[in-house]
């Protein structure tokens, strides 16, 4: 199961992509979508996930991908995004 840090209040959350137990915040923008995939465990252990919270939490955004990094997460949600893999995700079920 996925662990990941909301985007929005720091929370640790279940799912990049679902909302927040805490704050009902869900990524929209491909901005907010990259950093929800970058912040989970996929990528980083439970202590980093955990001062990426904090620092969510004190700052009110959460911190900045570094240059490289932000290109290599572009470059992985671009993928997922081609591939159909987020439109399944986010299929509104009552259409």
């Amino acid at each position: 199961m996925t662990k990941a840090v909301c985007f929005q209040c720091g929370h640790i959350k279940f799912g990049s992509f679902l909302p927040c137990d805490q704050c009902q915040a869900k990524p929209q923008t491909d901005e907010e979508l990259i950093v929800s995939m970058a912040m989970s465990d996929h990528y980083f252990d439970q202590v980093s996930l955990e001062s990426m919270g904090e620092y969510t939490k004190e700052n009110g955004h959460p911190p900045q991908l570094d240059p490289e990094s932000e290109k290599v997460f572009r470059r992985n949600f671009e993928e997922a995004k081609a591939s159909g893999v987020l439109d399944q995700l986010f299929e509104n079920p009552d259409s």
